[in-house]
C-alpha cells in the first residue's frame, strides 16, 4: 500500500492529523510569544519608571528644603533680636526660591 493509495482510502486521518498539528504549532508560537516581553511594553516600564523616580526625587528635595528652612525658623526663635545672620539669611532666601521652583514644576538644578 502506497501512501497515495492510504491517503485515497483514510482522507479523515490525514486531514485531522495536519490540522491537529497546524493548530498544535500555532499554540506553541503564540505561547511562546506570550512568554517574553515586547519592546514596546519595556519602553512604557522605562518611561513609567523614570517618571516615578523624577516624581520622587521633587519630593524629596521639597521636603528637604522645607527641613532647612524648619531649622532657620527654630534658629531665628532661639536667638534673643530674632534676627539671623546675613549668611544664614542667604541661605534661608536661597531655601525659599528653590522652593518656590518646585512648587512652580521647574526643574531640579
Amino acid at each position: 500500500m502506497t501512501v497515495a493509495d492510504s491517503f485515497k482510502n483514510n482522507p479523515g486521518k490525514y486531514i485531522f492529523g495536519s490540522a491537529g498539528s497546524i493548530i498544535a504549532i500555532v499554540t506553541a508560537l503564540f505561547t511562546v510569544d506570550a512568554r517574553y516581553a515586547h519592546a514596546a511594553d519595556v519602553e512604557k516600564d522605562k518611561v513609567q519608571t523614570q517618571r516615578v523616580i523624577k516624581d520622587t526625587a521633587v519630593i524629596l528635595r521639597k521636603q528637604s528644603l522645607e527641613d532647612k528652612l524648619f531649622e532657620y525658623d527654630v534658629k531665628r526663635a532661639q536667638t534673643q533680636d530674632r534676627k539671623l545672620t546675613p549668611m544664614d539669611t542667604a541661605m534661608e532666601a536661597r531655601y525659599k526660591r528653590q522652593l518656590d521652583d518646585l512648587k512652580a514644576g521647574k526643574a531640579l538644578d
